[in-house]
């Protein structure tokens, strides 16, 4: 668990260190998620899937900046994101990494609730 935890907590921390370039935290993962194994944990489960929530709707989380060059996530991305991978995917080393990127970029956002979620909060061991 440890080795997964501390790359979970190495994730958060570089987002967290980004710089403000809108895009920062899409060019962050576009180059680490190659380094991450996509075969499934089969001894880890996701702690929360909502139900209730649709994974296919992205309503309101890009916009265009205003000069119609990029299109930036919103802070509602980011928090459907950590909705959406539970429910599509099983746990990975990308996808909780994945996991570990949008809570930081949540916080960044300004989203302060999201300081509150750690490793636990998002995988645990299956018993």
């Amino acid at each position: 668990m440890g080795d997964l935890q501390e790359r979970f907590n190495q994730t958060y921390n570089e987002v967290m260190a980004l710089d403000n370039h809108p895009q920062a935290g899409l060019h962050y993962w576009q180059k680490k998620k190659q380094t991450l194994d996509t075969t499934p944990l089969e001894n880890w489960k996701w702690t929360t899937v909502d139900d209730s929530f649709d994974p296919h709707d992205s309503n309101g989380e890009f916009h265009i900046d205003p000069a119609w060059t990029i299109s930036i996530a919103t802070p509602l991305h980011f928090t459907n994101q950590v909705k959406r991978i539970p429910i599509i995917n099983v746990p990975s080393e990308r996808k909780v990494m994945q996991m570990a990127l949008n809570i930081a970029q949540a916080v960044r956002s300004g989203l302060k609730e999201y300081e509150k979620y750690q490793f636990c909060d998002v995988v645990i061991p299956k018993s």
